[in-house]
């Protein structure tokens, strides 16, 4: 009787372990963003928006955090922004902060998301977006204008009915 082989076994057992390492050194690899906020929540246009970010860095190291932001009217949006976010402090999870100018008056939202480069590759996180507040009032060049929707419509009614009631009137007198 010839005595069994273990080679096999061994090998399949390496081979195992060796696969183990490789998803395990892959699953480590991506930061987790634990918290991403901005204030004002109901930005003006033309005004600041601060963002901060929490990220659990997952045993990497964080290289670089951008914020990509863009500023959007209605179905248009103007090109990505892209701004470096500083590290500000470590407690239980890396936290970053950066300031977004909005530029544009007629801005009605933004959209923004996340880059994050960590042992030299980039990952894109969820983008977002923040619906920005309307004023009733807008200020320009020194004077105010109000900017109520419906503001006109009492006084084209009024307008109307009395061009009516003029014509009216005119036939009857004829």
């Amino acid at each position: 009787m010839k005595p069994k082989s273990f080679t096999p076994i061994i090998l399949l057992v390496f081979f195992v372990y060796f696969l183990m390492n490789i998803f395990s050194i892959s699953c480590m690899g991506e930061p987790v963003v634990e918290e991403l906020y901005h204030y004002p929540t109901k930005p003006l246009p033309l005004s600041t928006i601060t963002y901060n970010a929490g990220i659990y860095n997952n045993s990497t190291e964080i290289e670089e955090v951008r914020l990509i932001a863009q500023e959007c009217m209605k179905d248009y949006c103007f090109n990505n922004q892209t701004i470096p976010m500083n590290y500000s402090y470590s407690c239980c999870m890396d936290f970053y902060n950066a300031e977004f100018d909005l530029t544009y008056e007629n801005t009605t939202q933004v959209k923004y998301h996340l880059e994050i480069k960590s042992n030299g590759s980039w990952c894109q996180y969820e983008q977002n977006v923040i619906s920005l507040s309307i004023p009733d009032i807008i200020e320009t060049d020194n004077t105010m204008q109000n900017n109520t929707i419906g503001f006109d419509i009492p006084v084209i009614t009024l307008s109307i009915l009395s061009t009516i009631l003029f014509i009216k009137i005119n036939q009857k007198i004829k």
